[in-house]
């Protein structure tokens, strides 16, 4: 059974039907964009005078008013969760966390318990604001599952909007660890002959692409030279380790300018060097080989995951607009591999 809701549209200006409809909805709804277009696309949302199913092309000009269907049954409560959780950084403001691997970071359909949002409401009850909806308090930003590091949580709403304001204007700078297969400063001219690829004075790399979901399979992105949303990385290698047979592993630092979707999984990709235990954007059976045989075996891993780590973080605070810079700890299981590949370390 669905409640039907009829709502009229201002301020078009050749905006997106999802942004639209976010801008128009009653606050009582809760409705954050991506749930829109998840509605839009399960023709839930109709031409209020004609009744016909709208789309994410829908143009806009001549929509007056829409209706809206919802689930009329209200989705289940979030179960608090007391869950081991490092905390880096806590004031009346903000909280930053240390997230572990093998932690979503809000629920999904797939992941109910478990998740960060779970401790987030055992640890402040009801007090963190509902900027998208009730599934994601305090969230500004997000990190994949199997990413572990620095994640920060706003505490009041003034917070929460200009850290997203930080973070849509690139204020916000992010610097990560990843650990990749193969050394990218040994293929620099078969990398700079990809589009959007260039190599800096100081050898690091920078990738600057555009990236957009799969057609095909919309778990996966996919870099593109003129469609999609920009993505900007910066790739400086840290330390090489010689595996022997023509195998490496590189400990890569990644400066990000933007926060896309899987941005660095792909962009190491892109370079040559997918992210090590990365079962999404791998390649080759050479990778298989050196993640499967060499590493897990001899290292005795239970788990398989990327080796990726938010590593730092700086902002300025929202109410005090002092500099904030944080750093966070690698997760165990990466201080572990690298603590065991030191033998093999060149550089």
């Amino acid at each position: 059974m669905f409640e039907k809701y009829i709502i009229s549209l201002t301020n078009k200006s050749e905006k997106k039907l999802d942004k639209l409809i976010l801008e128009n909805c009653p606050p009582n709804l809760s409705l954050s964009r991506t749930k829109i277009q998840d509605l839009i696309r399960r023709n839930m949302v109709l031409d209020f005078q004609k009744h016909n199913m709208l789309t994410l092309k829908t143009k806009t000009d001549d929509l007056e008013q829409i209706i809206l269907c919802l689930d009329k049954h209200p989705e289940r409560d979030i179960i608090p969760e007391d869950l081991d959780v490092p905390i880096i950084f806590e004031d009346n403001s903000l909280v930053v966390f240390n997230k572990p691997a093998n932690m979503v970071v809000h629920p999904v359909k797939s992941s109910q318990c478990g998740t960060l949002v779970n401790f987030l409401i055992h640890k402040y009850q009801d007090t963190l604001p509902k900027i998208y909806d009730k599934f994601r308090p305090g969230i500004v930003h997000r990190l994949d599952k199997d990413t572990s590091g620095l994640i920060v949580i706003a505490k009041t709403e003034v917070c929460a909007r200009s850290l997203i304001a930080q973070f849509k204007s690139r204020q916000v700078k992010k610097f990560y660890l990843a650990l990749c297969i193969g050394n990218p400063l040994e293929n620099l001219s078969k990398i700079v002959s990809k589009p959007g690829v260039n190599i800096l004075e100081d050898d690091s790399i920078e990738v600057k692409t555009y990236i957009r979901r799969n057609k095909n399979n919309r778990e996966i992105m996919e870099t593109n030279t003129d469609n999609g949303k920009l993505a900007i990385s910066r790739f400086s290698v840290q330390t090489v380790y010689d595996l022997g047979k023509d195998k490496k592993l590189a400990l890569v630092g990644c400066d990000i300018k933007t926060g896309r979707t899987h941005q660095i999984r792909v962009h190491a990709k892109l370079i040559g060097c997918p992210i090590f235990g990365d079962t999404l954007y791998k390649f080759g059976r050479k990778e298989d080989f050196i993640v499967k045989k060499t590493i897990l075996s001899s290292f005795k891993l239970t788990r398989l995951r990327q080796m990726l780590h938010a590593h730092e973080l700086s902002f300025a605070h929202p109410k005090s607009g002092q500099s904030i810079f944080l750093r966070g700890e690698l997760s165990p299981d990466f201080s572990n591999l690298l603590s065991n590949l030191e033998k093999y370390k060149t550089s």
